[in-house]
């Protein structure tokens, strides 16, 4: 069985990741499709807008086979720590297929040569260089590729390069393949006829307005769901005073250990609590040119789960299904020949003796509880989801 695997958010999931799944799932002549997803919260330190189980089933509904959940560990890191944790986790599957992703460039040769251009000395110097205007470090890493090749590179081509690094790195048994983003750009906010970026559904669905145009029928259908449901749109909103208790009631010390805090960092997270309360302030509050905004919401929400330095150490142990597809059985099978980590399907009835599974599957039960309490009805979500909600199995 010729397989793709896509790493994603699908945060909603929109025309453009259905275009992605079945242009390259033609293009490649693959017959199943996996989707390695972020769970309860995503890279760019939010809370997804609607939970894992509700995207699991868009994606289930428009093409995908199986879906994955990448654990919230790997979820809130950097581009290069979001991509080395969920390529790590598809090698450790004994997955052999292609990794597929969307580039506003599209053209894999030139991400391969960037990606070798970032193991010169030219490229340290040029990073060194920047990091000395006293800008972040991905934003000197971006200016400093861009430099050394000429070329300016866009923010889905930069994690096309991470990805690629990571198999690199990793040794992994992928080939990557890419599809060049024509419509709905990565934070674009203007509609492209129907396609339009993530960024920009979240903006208008906030924003009380029709986005059915945007995203597959079934796909909406599941949105309207969610919301008749009371379960979304969820937002940073609830996180607010979680978070200003959190930092008010610990030590600096041990905030110094939470991962991403460096520099001093501690301080100006509890000087930031002692004026304000709001998640966005509480950012906007701690932020520098080396900790911009999103750095800083993905360290808030590591506070909040307990998400520590030493916790970066650990690998995938593990990998959760969190849904179905006509296909999935099959894909299963494949995996369970070639798996070296335990493949869960109900996470009630799994033992872990490995630590770092262990520590993994409980940020990730830490994570989804949190999540529960942002569902904007309440009393909607219950602790403890994580282990009586079966994946979504959908059979077209």
């Amino acid at each position: 069985m010729k397989l793709m695997a896509v790493i994603c958010e699908y945060n909603p999931f929109h025309n453009g990741h259905a275009y992605q799944l079945r242009k390259q799932k033609e293009a490649l002549h693959c017959d199943g499709v996996i989707c390695l997803m972020s769970g309860s919260f995503v890279q760019r330190g939010e809370p997804a807008v609607f939970d894992k189980w509700a995207r699991s089933e868009m994606a289930l509904r428009s093409g995908c086979d199986l879906v994955l959940e990448l654990p919230v560990l790997y979820s809130l890191q950097s581009a290069e720590g979001f991509a080395t944790g969920a390529v790590s986790l598809l090698s450790k599957l004994g997955f052999e297929g292609y990794l597929c992703f969307g580039s506003e460039t599209g053209d894999l040769e030139l991400l391969t040569s960037v990606t070798k251009a970032s193991d010169t000395p030219a490229f340290q110097n040029s990073v060194k260089g920047f990091l000395e205007t006293g800008i972040s470090y991905p934003k000197a890493c971006a200016m400093a590729l861009e430099s050394v090749c000429q070329t300016p590179l866009l923010a889905n081509d930069m994690l096309g390069i991470e990805y690629i690094k990571a198999i690199r790195k990793l040794g992994a048994s992928l080939t990557p393949a890419v599809l060049q983003r024509e419509q709905g750009m990565h934070d674009e906010t203007e509609p492209d006829g129907n396609f339009l970026s993530a960024t920009g559904i979240r903006q208008r669905l906030l924003s009380g307005e029709d986005v059915s145009a945007f995203m597959p029928p079934e796909a909406f259908a599941i949105l309207s769901r969610e919301i008749t449901a009371g379960r979304g749109p969820v937002t940073t909103e609830m996180l607010g005073p979680l978070l200003c208790a959190a930092l008010r009631l610990s030590e600096k010390e041990t905030l110094s250990r939470i991962s991403g805090v460096s520099e001093g960092l501690e301080n100006r997270l509890v000087d930031a609590a002692e004026e304000f309360r709001s998640f966005s302030d509480l950012a906007m509050a701690a932020k520098t040119k080396r900790y911009p905004y999103t750095r800083l919401c993905r360290v808030l929400l590591k506070v909040l789960l307990g998400i520590t330095q030493e916790d970066e150490a650990f690998s995938p142990a593990y990998a959760r299904i969190l849904g179905v597809g006509e296909k999935g059985g099959e894909v299963i099978k494949q995996l369970q020949k070639t798996t070296a980590i335990p493949l869960l399907n109900k996470v009630a009835a799994a033992s872990f003796s490995d630590e770092a599974a262990k520590r993994l599957f409980a940020l990730d039960v830490k994570a989804t509880d949190l999540y529960a309490l942002l569902y904007p009805q309440k009393n909607t979500g219950k602790s403890g989801m994580d282990f009586y909600r079966s994946p979504v199995v959908f059979k077209a």
